[in-house]
């Protein structure tokens, strides 16, 4: 029997993950698209568009955009709360560390 290997803590979010997701780049002056789980890492401005009622057959239907002012984690945990400073970056942790280098690895 195969022992299981990589995530086992199913992570929290605290927010509509089917809404656009995006994050603020003060550098880039911008908002850019996010995916779910680098969006509850990023320390700074953060915003979720989804649409007000969902009416079958209809793709016009008003959207909604809002600010985002849930809490902030360290990358790919729930254990660990920081301390928001608005630097406008990714909040990484080892974990992250290692997914990026067998990433890298893979070309």
């Amino acid at each position: 029997m195969a022992e299981k290997t990589g995530e086992i803590e199913k992570l929290i979010y605290d927010f509509n993950t089917a809404g656009v997701l995006e994050v603020y780049m003060p550098n880039l002056e911008g908002w850019y698209r996010t995916t779910a789980k680098d969006f509850r890492s990023f320390d700074g401005k953060r915003r979720i568009t989804e649409p007000i009622k969902v009416e079958k057959g209809n793709p016009w239907v008003e959207l909604n955009t809002y600010e985002y002012t849930g809490p902030v984690f360290l990358w790919g945990t729930n254990m660990q709360l920081v301390e928001e400073t608005k630097e406008g970056k990714l909040i990484t942790s080892p974990y992250w560390d290692k997914q990026n280098k067998i990433s890298g690895s893979r070309g």
